[in-house]
């Protein structure tokens, strides 16, 4: 379950790299929560931390080398990193919905696609869905397009995951293009 900023509680329908998928009656919201460097900063601690490591037991092991122990000592505190942007990204992920995180709003009741304020975009009949390639990136975006407008509704990473489960949930509600 999820808070939105106005008390409501509604359900988490998919999650991936800090996006998520929320329903609270006829309203599905799509929301950036804002920890997608979560992934990627666990990974980096946790890399660092490992190859700050294996070369000090490596020394210790062949060579002897007392003084290791110090090398050992700071790949684990640089890998205890990772546990902290693991505990940060729960306390982020208990914190209400702010309408800042709102990126589209589907009134399945009303069959109308709202931005975060609450204006209709257009009917829901005219909202595709759609993978986009991101600069920089080996994982896809994914799109939303309506007449007159688009925008990238979710971000995939390689540490984070893709943006599949978000995309297969949006297809329950959004209706197939001719």
């Amino acid at each position: 379950m999820a808070t939105l900023s106005d008390g409501t509680e509604a359900r988490v329908l998919a999650e991936s790299n800090g996006f998520q998928v929320l329903q609270a009656g006829q309203m599905v919201y799509v929301v950036d929560r804002g920890w997608g460097w979560v992934s990627t900063a666990t990974f980096v601690f946790a890399l660092v931390g490992f190859l700050l490591m294996v070369g000090p037991l490596v020394l210790a092991f062949v060579a002897g080398e007392p003084l290791a122990a110090f090398g050992v000592l700071a790949g684990l505190l640089v890998a205890s990193g990772a546990f902290f942007v693991r505990k940060a990204r729960e306390r982020m992920r208990e914190a209400p919905v702010a309408p800042r995180m709102v990126l589209l709003v589907i009134d399945v009741g009303a069959s109308t696609v709202r931005d975060a304020g609450g204006q209709a975009l257009c009917p829901l009949a005219q909202l595709e869905i759609g993978r986009a390639m991101q600069i920089g990136s080996s994982s896809a975006a994914l799109r939303a397009r309506w007449p007159g407008g688009k925008r990238i509704i979710a971000r995939g990473t390689p540490f984070g995951g893709d943006v599949g489960p978000i995309e297969a949930t949006l297809r329950r509600f959004v209706p197939a293009r001719r």
